[in-house]
């Protein structure tokens, strides 16, 4: 995955820590964000603001019969799938009528690679600064950090609270990777070993809140 901020005044090395040793600049606020899909499904967030987030625009393009699934927190279902026709148009409902889906940074969301081969999707936009909210819903919800840094839920300024599980997605296995818990005041991982999720650059993740509602708020700013 590889992260890059471009700022309209010199080139400046971010203050933004990044996995998979990609390299992130900064310069203004302005940049993009290469993720690899691989083929079936995978669970990203959108990393940067777009001009309006729908979905048309934040991935304004990918492989024929690609499919979105974004989750309804409030009634607690998937809702309707979109899908990208070559054909059609871009991204369409099962009516075929153009998407009026959004995906707005901090939200997770499955994207089904039919293609068989590894595709890179690229998210271009704004990195979300200054005072920032994601709300945490009761039950389950799918997540992911509003800025592009990866980093522990604790630096990321995560709400954790008694009884939450956090559940990474692995596309390679096709299947959800061991949760890990916060109990006492902690993040342990399956083996009840003290161990905070990490999740990557526009990485989505699953949580279940087993408590009432609660804002991520955080202040970012690239140049921190």
């Amino acid at each position: 995955m590889r992260t890059k901020i471009i700022l309209s005044a010199a080139l400046v090395a971010a203050g933004i820590a990044a996995a998979d040793a990609q390299q992130v600049y900064s310069v203004n606020a302005v940049g993009y964000v290469n993720v690899t899909l691989r083929p079936g499904y995978n669970l990203i967030a959108n990393p940067l603001n777009g001009t309006n987030n729908a979905i048309t625009t934040v991935i304004p393009t990918a492989p024929d019969g690609t499919a979105s699934f974004k989750w309804n927190a409030l009634s607690q279902s998937f809702a309707e799938a979109d899908y990208f026709l070559v054909d059609g148009g871009g991204w369409v409902d099962g009516d075929f009528n153009r998407s009026t889906n959004t995906l707005n940074p901090g939200e997770g969301v499955f994207i089904q690679n039919n293609s068989g081969a590894n595709v890179t999707l690229t998210f271009v936009g704004e990195v979300p600064q200054g005072s920032l909210t994601n709300r945490i819903y009761a039950n389950y919800g799918f997540y992911g950090s509003q800025v592009p840094q990866s980093a522990n839920l604790t630096a990321l300024g995560f709400p954790a609270s008694e009884g939450m599980a956090y559940y990474p997605w692995n596309a390679v296995s096709q299947s959800y990777a061991p949760a890990f818990s916060f109990l006492s005041g902690a993040w342990y991982n399956d083996d009840t070993i003290p161990q905070e999720p990490v999740p990557a650059v526009a990485e989505g993740f699953l949580l279940t809140n087993p408590n009432a509602a609660v804002n991520w708020g955080r202040n970012f700013s690239v140049n921190n």
